[in-house]
């Protein structure tokens, strides 16, 4: 079967690198998590009132996330201004289907990560702190 409707939802946390970067500040790449997938989605024909149309749209989604703040050293910083700034930067803690709106703040819960990793292969991860 070649259909995407064939597929089962396939959401899952993805490793990535974000640049943080300042006016001023030397820019710092940072391991950090993003969700990547693909998750079902349907438009069909009602079966009660064939005039209208039923739909589901699914999309990967955070289900959590994790802030951490990171120091940026800022050499070309103006007059007045600190030498070292700090960024606060988030990143999904899980992810999963959930229809395809925006993600109010409310509905996403902070959580603390525990054992999230076992092997640190990306090195310094804020989020894991």
């Amino acid at each position: 079967c070649v259909s995407p409707s064939c597929h089962g939802d396939e959401c899952h946390l993805t490793p990535v690198i974000h640049i943080l970067s300042y006016p001023g500040c030397v820019s710092k790449p940072i391991p950090s998590f993003a969700c990547q997938g693909r998750c079902s989605s349907y438009v069909q024909v009602s079966g009660s009132k064939v005039w209208q149309r039923e739909r589901s749209c699914m999309c990967c989604q955070e289900s959590g996330e994790r802030e951490a703040q990171v120091s940026l050293k800022c050499p070309k910083a103006k007059p007045g201004e600190p030498r070292e700034r700090k960024v606060v930067t988030r990143a999904p803690v899980d992810c999963m289907c959930r229809p395809c709106t925006e993600v109010e703040e409310g509905a996403v819960m902070a959580q603390e990560i525990a054992n999230f990793i076992n092997d640190n292969t990306l090195g310094y991860i804020p989020f894991l702190k």
